[in-house]
């Protein structure tokens, strides 16, 4: 039964991130701001969707956890892809063993172990973080476990403390405060919560925006989107270090997983190493990717080698939010609209005259295709669209 929800849900879940990497994209500053964390979260996730998918129909607990651990570690992008990762990793190996039907007890348990994952892989954890929020649904699960709730309602009280505890990231990372900003790894981690125990629960999928969800988080993720403010970083000091550099790397034979670390912090930040003999993923920000490959190809075999420049991705990140915020705000939509086809000029005008929104070319001997009606309809900034073909032979392709 755990199974199935997972193999049914994470895809409906991850889909739900994906929707929305751009905007979790535009939030992100810390820890610095390139705009990629909605986007490595979503390859994360479509890289676990792929592994759920090539499994067995009759794959137990047991696959699942081990197929979340090795499409995540494989797909993990970026320092929130592979923070993710590690979560996905330990509350997937959390749920091996649990209950049919699964209790409270046991969705606190196998979140406690995500914390337990999740921090072990990051040598320095950052308060405000993706880190943070996960911690404080850990807390809300044990608690309902200890009150014997249920287990709708206490996956209801944790989706609704994710978006409370997002709220919340800008009072402890000052750099969120100062750009008017939630955390975006802390943001698209809710989203992926949301949906996924909206789908577990048998409840249609919510987006963000809306606020008449089905279920009690209204308050919850209208707090959250209270705090969503996206800024240019038009002042920005740059980050030490220019380089995001991440790979896979195999081992040739065990190795001093805590001295490895050490010689990525000395090239500089964000350190990460996590996986198990003999595949691991790894991930620094430094200003020599180069001396990173050359001391791992040391100790065994590196391969697929994301090299980022962060300075430009930042760049990037700021011009698209002026963009966004120099482009005029799009009229709402009118209840009808209408596309007409003429075959010349003075009709088009007439018909122009007369309130049609789009005219296509065409007519007895010029018929114009099924695309063609369906790009003019495209530009047409309405709820409903009238076609009139004007000619019997334009009618099949019109409807």
């Amino acid at each position: 039964m755990i199974a199935k929800t997972i193999r049914t849900c994470f895809p409906i879940a991850a889909a739900a991130v994906s929707d929305k990497a751009k905007d979790i994209n535009k939030l992100n500053v810390f820890p610095v701001p390139d705009g990629d964390t909605g986007t490595n979260m979503s390859l994360t996730l479509a890289s676990v969707v792929r592994e759920l998918t090539a499994l067995g129909a009759d794959a137990d607990m047991e696959a699942i956890a081990a197929a979340i651990t090795h499409g995540s570690l494989m797909g993990a992008r970026g320092n929130s892809g592979v923070i993710t990762s590690q979560i996905l990793r330990g509350a997937a190996e959390g749920l091996v063993g649990a209950s049919e039907p699964a209790t409270s007890a046991d969705v606190a348990a196998a979140l406690r172990n995500a914390v337990k994952v999740a921090f072990k892989a990051v040598r320095k954890p950052v308060e405000g973080t993706i880190l943070t929020v996960l911690r404080d649904i850990s807390t809300r699960a044990d608690a309902c476990a200890k009150a014997r709730e249920s287990v709708e309602d206490t996956l209801d009280a944790i989706v609704v403390e994710a978006y409370e505890s997002v709220a919340r990231t800008p009072d402890l990372l000052p750099v969120l405060k100062e750009n008017g900003v939630v955390d975006s790894g802390a943001f698209g981690f809710a989203i992926f919560l949301e949906n996924f125990v909206a789908a577990a629960l048998g409840r249609s999928t919510v987006k963000v925006e809306d606020f008449q969800a089905s279920f009690d988080v209204d308050s919850a993720r209208e707090g959250a989107l209270a705090q969503v403010k996206i800024e240019a970083n038009d002042d920005w000091e740059g980050s030490e270090y220019r380089y995001c550099n991440e790979f896979l790397f195999k081992a040739d034979a065990p190795f001093d997983e805590d001295e490895c670390l050490k010689f990525l912090a000395s090239m500089g930040d964000c350190e990460l190493l996590v996986g198990a003999y003999p595949d691991y993923k790894i991930h620094v920000h430094s200003n020599t990717p180069n001396l990173v490959l050359e001391h791992m190809l040391q100790l065994g075999q590196v391969y697929e080698v994301f090299i980022h420049n962060m300075d430009m991705e930042s760049a990037e990140r700021t011009a698209n939010i002026h963009a966004d915020q120099d482009a005029a705000p799009a009229a709402p939509p009118k209840p009808l609209g209408f596309v007409a086809v003429a075959a010349g000029s003075g009709e088009a005008e007439i018909l122009k005259s007369l309130g049609v929104d789009e005219i296509v070319s065409g007519g007895q001997t010029m018929n114009p295709s099924t695309a063609d009606l369906l790009e003019a309809v495209s530009r047409v900034n309405a709820e409903a669209v009238i076609i009139l073909p004007n000619n019997g032979n334009i009618r099949m392709a019109a409807e």
